[in-house]
């Protein structure tokens, strides 16, 4: 392994060298015909790899001539933009989305009695059945109304400033819980997608794990005890890495990888 080692880095330099060269940033604006489009979604047709436009509508996304740009947003008509040799020049690139014309539902109008005077028109509206808590099955419809101490002294004896304290701390604890588990696994999902985006050439044609495999190897190695997120900002650190696991990889796979 520490004959390959050095020539799989080698290989992952050059092939990460050649795409940068073939590929370099465009920048642009999105607009409608009022003002920018802000969190408008951009991915290039060729590369598969994807962006959104800042709160002034400006993107920028690795491109080559004669790469198709796809711009949606949702209430636009989504539109392909094709790359070309002026667009990598000193001028800025704009481009103009089309509002799609929303069509309202048709309208049945009924013919009726009333004039638009309330005084007057009350008189010919007909309620069929008496509206209160009981017949809407609100909470507590039919509950005996508290006199004024009874329900000064119920909240004394449950709440504070009308306020239930317990019942606060738990649910703002169990929010702040709840987020950081959110929060967890997005970072994790970002790892993941980085490892899948940066190394799937050496997974695949170096470290030679099958093509269905790719995903469930990464989700293993990103898994491990000994995975550190420094190896995502150390190319050397993260192949070396892998290489290790996917020798654990094939072990646990004997039937696909002899």
């Amino acid at each position: 392994m520490k004959n390959i080692l050095p020539s799989i880095i080698c290989l992952f330099f050059i092939i990460k060298a050649t795409a940068q060269e073939s590929r370099k940033f465009f920048y642009a604006t999105i607009q409608d015909e009022v003002s920018t489009v802000p969190n408008a979604h951009v991915i290039n047709l060729n590369t598969k790899q994807g962006t959104f436009t800042n709160n002034n509508g400006e993107f920028r996304i690795l491109a080559k001539v004669n790469d198709t740009l796809q711009i949606s947003f949702v209430g636009y008509e989504t539109k392909n933009f094709v790359v070309d040799v002026n667009h990598f020049g000193m001028q800025e690139n704009y481009i103009q989305l089309k509002k799609v014309p929303i069509e309202l539902d048709e309208v049945a109008i009924k013919k009726h009695n009333l004039l638009g005077h309330i005084s007057s028109d009350t008189k010919h509206i007909k309620s069929e059945e008496e509206i209160n808590a009981e017949t809407l099955n609100l909470p507590f419809a039919g509950s005996r109304i508290l006199t004024t101490a009874e329900r000064r002294l119920h909240t004394a004896t449950s709440s504070y400033g009308g306020i239930a304290i317990d019942p606060l701390l738990n649910w703002i604890s169990g929010r702040i819980k709840k987020l950081k588990k959110f929060k967890a696994i997005e970072d994790r999902e970002k790892r993941i997608e980085n490892i899948r985006n940066n190394y799937h050439i050496v997974i695949e044609h170096e470290i030679k794990i099958l093509k269905e495999d790719i995903d469930r190897f990464i989700y293993f190695a990103e898994s491990a005890d000994d995975f550190n997120t420094l190896y995502l900002n150390n190319e050397v650190a993260m192949i070396t890495f892998l290489q290790k696991k996917s020798e654990e990889f094939k072990k646990l796979n004997p039937e696909k990888y002899n």
